[in-house]
Formats: structure tokens, C-alpha cells, sequence
């Protein structure tokens, strides 16, 4: 318990912890989004687990402790991993904070042409 401990007050722990927390927010933002839009619902919640706590912040998050309690080569491989791959994941989820909180103006939905072909077959 006491190296769970020493890991989460290290900075490899404080990352993670901090990716759980970018996490929530862009859950708690494209609730409200959703919300807003009338467009909320609930099976979105099972996805939001499996795509951004599963798919990327529990690999994260295994790269950071590999890293924490690898020793000095390899914990420095995965480190610099994790560092990379978090990098990824904050820029995108704050990407997606952004436009949860700034809904689309009328100027920006396009409309689509579902009669055209988008890909017709050739006929010569």
C-alpha cells in the first residue's frame, strides 16, 4: 500500500490522476453538450467508458506505473511512452472540451445531399 501511495505522490502518478480528471471533465462537457442539443443518451456512457477510460487512459496509465517501477532504462522507454501518448490524449480531449462548450454556429452545419452519388460506379 505504501508504494501505491509513494506512486500516486510521484509525478507519474499525478499524470495519471490528472488524465482521470480531463477524462471526467470531457464526460461532464459533452453530457451538458448533449443535454443542450437534445441529442443525450444513456448508452453513451458505456462508450465513453470503453473508448476513454479503457482504450486509452488505463494503457496510459499502465505505461506511467511500468515507467514508475521499471528501474532506469526501461522505465525511462516507457516513461517517454507515456509522456508521448499523453501529450495525444490532452490535446485531444481538451479539443473536445472546446467544442463541447462552443456549440456550432448556423454557418458551420452543412448540409449533405444524400440522393447524390458520393461515389459512383464507372460505366465506361
Amino acid at each position: 500500500m505504501e508504494a501505491l501511495q509513494t506512486f500516486i505522490g510521484s509525478p507519474a502518478g499525478t499524470a495519471l490522476l490528472a488524465m482521470v480528471g480531463v477524462a471526467f471533465a470531457d464526460f461532464a462537457t459533452g453530457s451538458f453538450a448533449a443535454l443542450r442539443d437534445g441529442t443525450f443518451a444513456l448508452d453513451a456512457l458505456a462508450a465513453f467508458l470503453r473508448k476513454h477510460i479503457w482504450g486509452r487512459v488505463a494503457p496510459i496509465g499502465t505505461l506511467l506505473v511500468l515507467g514508475y517501477f521499471g528501474g532506469d532504462t526501461v522505465g525511462q522507454l516507457f516513461m517517454a511512452s507515456a509522456l508521448a501518448a499523453g501529450t495525444a490524449y490532452a490535446a485531444e480531449t481538451a479539443s473536445s472540451i472546446i467544442g463541447n462548450l462552443n456549440p456550432p454556429k448556423a454557418g458551420d452545419v452543412q448540409e449533405v445531399n444524400v440522393a447524390e452519388e458520393v461515389n459512383p460506379v464507372p460505366t465506361e
